[in-house]
């Protein structure tokens, strides 16, 4: 008989556990596994959830440094980017940062009273309102430029010209891939939502 702490005996035991299965793979798509195995794919995913964090950590600094709130710093940058010569519309900055209207239209009254910017009523149609910087918004942007520069220049410091090329396609990409992932997700749970309710009335009383 083996004594406990025979080395030949653990050995032994050891082969006659049987093995743990394998968790499932998070996607089916051959293009994103390795070998079959979605490691990648998931170390991917950790990656841009911290990428996603470290950035609204970035912007939330960029916004204090400015004097305004997260929300402000975003409508602010917005409607610097697309005034133009004239201003930009309400819907203009709305499409530019995927929410509603309503809520751009709340932030620039914030910002129209600190004297960020200013509005005005379009030319083409008297009821739209066209939005751009005031002459203190400009040169607060101005002044404030190398705050963005500084840590944009650092987290895109290992990046080639082709690579942010390809990035800035990718990214694209990934946004209207997550519109359609959130589509089927609301989908789904709909569908299982009803399924529940359905199984529900036929056992209920």
């Amino acid at each position: 008989m083996a004594r406990r702490d025979d080395p030949g005996a653990a050995e032994h035991n050891k082969r006659k556990r049987p093995a743990r299965p394998a968790p499932p793979v998070t996607t089916t798509r051959e293009a994103l596994l390795v070998d079959g195995s979605d490691q990648l794919f998931r170390e991917l995913i950790d990656n841009l959830m911290t990428m996603s964090q470290q950035l609204q950590t970035l912007r939330a600094h960029l916004a204090r440094r400015l004097g305004v709130s997260e929300p402000e710093y975003r409508v602010f940058l917005a409607v610097a980017q697309l005034q133009g010569d004239g201003g930009v519309g309400i819907g203009g900055v709305a499409r530019h940062l995927a929410v509603s209207g309503a809520f751009v239209t709340m932030i620039v009254q914030r910002l129209a009273r600190s004297g960020h910017v200013e509005k005005r009523a379009s030319p083409i149609d008297r009821r739209g309102v066209l939005v751009r910087l005031t002459a203190q918004g400009a040169r607060m942007m101005a002044e404030f430029a190398p705050e963005p520069q500084a840590i944009n220049d650092e987290l895109f410091g290992d990046v080639s010209s082709a690579e942010f090329r390809l990035l800035a396609d990718l990214a694209r990409r990934f946004v209207a891939g997550g519109e359609r992932a959130l589509a089927v997700s609301r989908l789904r749970e709909l569908s299982s939502t009803r399924a529940g309710q359905s199984s529900g009335g036929k056992h209920g009383a």
